[in-house]
């Protein structure tokens, strides 16, 4: 089983923080075992012989369910290992940089954007796997992965990174914490992993593994990184900056890669995985994903598959409103992020102007 952590909140049931023993990427979440079960996963507390994410528990058969992990040991080839890693924040505009970082010659993003490596205690065993991302020869290989800036619900990620990858470069996109809170809620009602109003969730939001403010919670989640990273290999961003001066931020970017700018139309600076893009599903369309319904489906051509996956999520999905918390859970917000966020301005130097604390 993979259970990255557990925290116990009082009045409320375990939250505890898990993996897809079987996919790649691997699937996360972090949530209770309750709501975790009604999204469909398979769960080895419950005896199974692992943990398994919905997808994973439709589109595998039992039979054919290994854990993750190369045929043959692999030994890590620091020519084809990641030197470039965008580390978040959730909602703060790593799909957008992560596409823009793509189009540079000297550049190679992986393909799945999120690959969610450096969550797994038991990384090493899918190195091969891992590298294949990467092609040999390109002066930066780079992938992008939020949970990374999720501690402590996602623990060891630093020193797992640091271990293997320890020259690369790291970029670390912010937002006004208080906004990229809410638009995590948003996210993950979503995807059905919040059921509850964001005033409920935020009714613990001192607690450091509250799931909506440990990401918010940027000064604890640099200081991680800077137990074993020298500052100067982290370059933070403020997504205002980005979303309104897209050409000059990512000019900075190449900067502190060392490589030459390159002009970018507005085309190719449009953002990416904005607010609308995504949508919940009708509840009634759980009733079409059957196993059988849905392993016939995925031995389609991949084309194909993405195209029907398109034409649902177009057609069918309706964007989550975005909630108001009342003035009482805004200022409990407030009053937990502020000092975080003039601890990131003292270690920064970057004003963040426009942010709300």
């Amino acid at each position: 089983m993979t259970v990255l952590a557990r925290f116990a909140r009082e009045g409320r049931d375990e939250l505890v923080s898990m993996q897809c023993d079987l996919c790649v990427p691997p699937v996360l979440s972090a949530s209770t075992t309750v709501e975790m079960q009604k999204l469909g996963w398979l769960l080895a507390d419950d005896g199974h012989d692992l943990d398994v994410c919905p997808g994973c528990a439709l589109s595998v058969p039992e039979r054919s369910r290994r854990r993750r992990g190369d045929a043959t040991p692999v030994t890590p080839d620091p020519e084809r290992l990641p030197n470039l890693v965008v580390i978040g924040a959730a909602k703060a505009g790593s799909t957008s940089l992560h596409n823009y970082l793509d189009l540079h010659p000297e550049i190679s993003m992986s393909h799945d954007k999120e690959v969610r490596y450096f969550t797994d205690p038991d990384c090493l065993s899918w190195v091969g796997r891992y590298q294949s991302y990467f092609p040999a020869g390109t002066r930066y290989r780079g992938e992008s992965t939020p949970q990374y800036t999720k501690f402590p619900l996602y623990p060891g990620v630093v020193d797992r990174m640091a271990d293997l990858t320890p020259d690369a470069r790291l970029v670390y996109l912010v937002r006004d914490p208080v906004e990229r809170a809410i638009a995590e809620y948003v996210e993950e009602v979503t995807w059905g992993v919040i059921g509850a109003s964001i005033d409920e969730e935020l009714r613990d939001a001192d607690a450091v593994h509250n799931v909506l403010v440990a990401p918010s919670r940027y000064a604890t989640q640099l200081r991680e990184f800077h137990r074993r990273f020298d500052p100067s290999q982290i370059l933070v961003v403020d997504l205002a900056e980005l979303a309104e001066h897209p050409a000059v931020v990512v000019a900075r970017v190449f900067d502190f890669l060392g490589l030459e700018r390159i002009d970018l139309d507005d085309e190719a600076l449009r953002p990416r995985n904005a607010y609308g893009d995504k949508g919940a599903l009708p509840g009634w369309y759980r009733v079409f994903r059957r196993p059988a319904l849905v392993r016939l489906a995925h031995k389609l051509p991949k084309e194909q598959l993405t195209r029907m996956q398109y034409f649902f999520t177009a057609r069918l999905t309706k964007p989550v409103e975005r909630p108001q918390p009342t003035e009482e859970t805004l200022a409990r917000l407030r009053a937990v992020l502020a000092p975080e966020a003039a601890e990131l301005r003292e270690m920064t130097g970057q004003a963040f102007a426009g942010w709300s604390v």
